[in-house]
């Protein structure tokens, strides 16, 4: 039956597969996405003799899988999992028509995040389910979904109806959306930012909103920024978090903004922050991490408003730092938070950031310089961590911002998506 060396299994059409009885359950998946994503049939045999690829149990824990080329493609994984990433990695180079190369594989970014902003644009369950399918082909295990946004809120409400925009995801359709996801292994991140970037869940609620005096003693109201100083609009925020922590409760992460609240550097312009502004922020960051800790979540923020012109911080050390950017010299250095000893995930935005319309001075990224300029280990700014903390490093992530939502639809976001993921996926293992 099989006639074909390894280096020739990308022009078959059909593939035979022995899978060893610890991975069994990953047969369905796996023929299931080979078919899906390169067009090629899978037959299962029985005996290593017939397959083409060979995937073995292994006692070898220290790796994530090992690859072994002769004429079949030996596996060796510790997990059902790690068999599942080894055949995806397969399949990546079979699509890309990539050289199979023998090496033992080790996870080099045990996260692999993309993160999605659908707050400011609409995107479809069968378009989702698509980005699912190619994270998969890819490695990626985290798909963070920014659904709240200034100009759009698109997850169902239950409490608050009237918030929600026009076109939005059901949480029929995020309910499935989660359980096509878990086939995938893959773990979906809700994501609602506060205190800032809320103008949309605002705008019917002034009385919500921080207020800023200007130069001539006038008082304005700031559309996107929530008055932490207001009881009632903080448990309003409380509120939807709690919403939708019920909606995602099998996830592990849930992120809760934190970005681009106020000028801080002009923050006593806020007459409620005028006193001690800084350390009210941070308990209201807190008090957020806190709540959703509480149920269960491990709280994420964004890095851009904390340990400003290295100056204390009191964040809670329970949340976890999606580091994005130092644009301004105010900003706290990566370093901070890892000696400081926070987790940190890398969402470089110099190399990592998809914004349409190329929107606040960025240019779209590209598979090239994401595969030959960036590593796991450098941050924005140009930014590296030591080597000897380089554990602190949890993951990192492609992120797509839809700052001008028109710029392109849906079906061009997911093809340039798919090349960027392919330029991370260079970076995922260590060989």
């Amino acid at each position: 039956m099989k006639q074909h060396r390894a280096d020739s299994l990308a022009k078959l059409q059909k593939i035979y597969f022995f899978l060893d009885q610890p991975f069994a359950k990953e047969k369905e998946k796996i023929a299931y996405l080979y078919s899906q994503l390169l067009n090629k049939k899978i037959y299962f045999v029985e005996t290593v003799e017939e397959a083409h690829v060979v995937v073995n149990s292994s006692s070898d824990w220290k790796a994530s899988f090992v690859l072994e080329v002769t004429e079949t493609v030996m596996i060796k994984a510790k997990c059902p999992l790690a068999a599942f990433r080894a055949t995806m990695y397969l399949a990546k180079l079979l699509k890309t028509d990539a050289e199979i190369k023998p090496g033992t594989f080790h996870d080099d970014l045990a996260e692999r995040i993309i993160m999605l902003d659908i707050g400011r644009k609409y995107f479809s369950p069968s378009g989702l389910r698509l980005i699912l399918e190619q994270m998969a082909l890819y490695g990626f295990n985290y798909l963070q979904l920014h659904f709240s946004e200034n100009t759009g809120f698109r997850i169902e409400s239950v409490n608050y109806p009237e918030l929600v925009s026009e076109k939005f995801l059901t949480t029929t359709e995020v309910k499935e959306l989660i359980r096509y996801a878990e086939y995938l292994s893959i773990e979906i991140i809700p994501d609602i930012d506060t205190p800032g970037h809320m103008e949309h869940l605002l705008k019917e609620s002034p009385d919500w909103q921080l207020s800023i005096e200007n130069m001539y003693g006038e008082i304005h109201k700031v559309p996107s920024a929530l008055d932490i100083t207001n009881e009632k609009a903080v448990a309003f925020a409380l509120s939807l978090y709690q919403e939708y922590m019920l909606l995602f409760a099998g996830s592990r992460y849930f992120h809760i903004g934190g970005d681009e609240f106020v000028d801080f550097d002009q923050i006593k312009q806020y007459p409620a922050l005028a006193d001690e502004g800084i350390k009210k922020f941070e308990a209201y960051v807190n008090t957020v991490a806190n709540f959703v800790k509480g149920h269960g979540f491990i709280p994420r923020v964004w890095n851009d408003a904390f340990f400003r012109r290295g100056k204390s911080s009191t964040l809670t050390k329970e949340v976890e730092i999606t580091y994005w950017t130092k644009w301004q010299k105010q900003m706290a250095p990566v370093q901070t938070f890892v000696d400081e000893g926070y987790s940190v995930i890398n969402f470089n935005d110099n190399y990592l950031y998809y914004v349409l319309g190329e929107n606040a001075g960025y240019t779209y990224p590209t598979i090239e310089k994401i595969k030959q300029e960036w590593r796991p280990d450098l941050f924005a700014s140009q930014q590296q961590i030591p080597t000897e903390q380089q554990s602190k490093i949890k993951g990192a992530a492609l992120a797509v911002w839809c700052d001008n939502p028109e710029t392109k639809d849906e079906k061009e976001i997911i093809t340039d998506l798919v090349k960027l993921m392919e330029g991370l996926s260079f970076h995922l293992y260590n060989v």
